[in-house]
This record gives structure tokens, sequence and C-alpha cells, in this order.
């Protein structure tokens, strides 16, 4: 089945490391505090969402003891990922769709960065992943980011193509109501500076980032990049949750 969304970060695999800064810093951020919470070493991870391999490099430095199943939709990501390591039996790359994947061989940890905003809805694929290990960890995009675009939609009374996504609360309750033994979570909010909207627009299409949500009818971006031909500051809302089983 055609997925739009893998065929859009497979398009945009090989300009994606130059280009995903606020990506990159997610993945420092979610790898400091996952390494802040004190939890026992896996032996064994498995990450969705693989990308270029921001967060695979920081996984692979921090737990080098550990075998590692890489996972993308995209193809061509899970390609630009794999050349940047040397061919080792701790490392498995596969093509996966992180929403339903199976693992023949259990993780203790399932990870990922930056992806689960994809995934609607959210919790059917939270319980798939913590049934299959000991541990799900991930970092969410939250609703409120991208307030000064969206802000520009409603002034001139337009909705933007922006997928919604989901609020804080609302990720903590689906992870709360799962049974876990523990729940962490915490938050983040990253900003990108932007000399205009065209600009952020621009930097969406070229990382892959610009699926829009179902039934989206395209509006004039020219009215809306008129106000903000001057720069803005587009801020990312990031959730952190970890639960332990």
């Amino acid at each position: 089945m055609h997925n739009p969304i893998a065929t859009r970060f497979s398009d945009a695999a090989h300009r994606y490391e130059g280009l995903a800064h606020v990506q990159k810093q997610a993945a420092i951020e979610f790898d400091l505090w996952l390494a802040s919470l004190g939890l026992r070493a896996p032996d064994s991870i498995a990450e969705i969402g693989c990308g270029t391999g921001f967060f695979t490099r920081l996984l692979h430095q921090r737990y080098n003891s550990a075998a590692l199943c890489i996972t993308d939709v995209a193809p061509e990501m899970i390609e630009v990922c794999k050349a940047k390591f040397s061919p080792s039996d701790m490392l498995r790359f596969e093509v996966q769709d992180g929403r339903s994947l199976c693992f023949e061989t259990r993780p203790d940890w399932v990870l990922s960065t930056m992806c689960f905003q994809w995934f609607t809805p959210l919790k059917p694929v939270l319980r798939h992943h913590l049934a299959q290990s000991r541990l799900l960890a991930f970092s969410i995009m939250l609703d409120g980011s991208f307030a000064q675009w969206q802000a520009a939609h409603e002034r001139l009374g337009i909705s933007s193509g922006l997928r919604p996504l989901p609020s804080f609360d609302a990720v903590f309750d689906s992870c709360h109501t799962l049974g876990a033994n523990k729940l962490h979570s915490h938050r983040i909010s990253l900003a990108e500076a932007h000399p205009n909207g065209l600009s952020f627009a621009t930097s969406l299409r070229a990382i892959g980032a610009d699926q829009p949500k179902e039934n989206h009818q395209p509006v004039n971006l020219r009215a809306v990049c008129r106000q903000l031909e001057h720069g803005f500051s587009a801020n990312y809302e990031i959730g952190f949750f970890c639960i332990e089983r």
C-alpha cells in the first residue's frame, strides 16, 4: 500500500541530516533525559523511526553493549542511517511501519523520538509496543507547536494544513491508562528562527514533514507568508514519556 509519509521522508533522506536541526536537538535532549532516569541498562533496544540516525548514534554510544534493531517506514532513511555505521552483528536495520511492527525477539526497550505524532490513533500503538517490551519511551510533538504560523492562518479565517497534535495531558493520560508500573514524563520547547514564512514552509517540505492533515484543501499561502515576512520563531512543543512495565 502506498504510504505518502514514507514517500515524503524517503525523498528527503539525503538532505535531512543537514536541515533537521530541531530534530537533532530533540534527539540529544531525549537521550539525556532518558539517561537521567537511572534505568537499568537494556540488553536489546528497538528504535522506531530512526530517520538518518540522530538518536540511533546516541543510543549506540550510550548503550554500546546492547543489540539494536533500527527501523523506519522510509527505505531511503534506513539506507542513509545504515551507511553511518560500520557493519556489526549488534546492529540490524529494517524497513517497518512503526504503528504495527512485531519483533521476532522481544526487545527490552522500544524507543522513538519525534515520530509518534504521525500515529493516529496513538493509544493502540502505545499498547501494542508496551506489550512486546518491558519499557516504552518516546518523544512526541504536542499541540501548541508552530503557534505563530497557526495564528497567521487564523487571522485570515483559514485552516492550516498542519496535522493535529495531541496535548501533553492527553498523551500522559493514554500512557497512564496502560497500567504501567512507572510513568515518567517531561516537556521541552525548542525554537527555530526563520527569516520569513516561506522559509518555514520550505523547511518542512525539505525534510519530508509536510504531509497535510486529512481532507485539507490548499489555501493561499502567499497571504499567510506576507504576515510573517519580517521573520518569526517556529516553536516545537515536545513531550517526553517513559513507561515501565
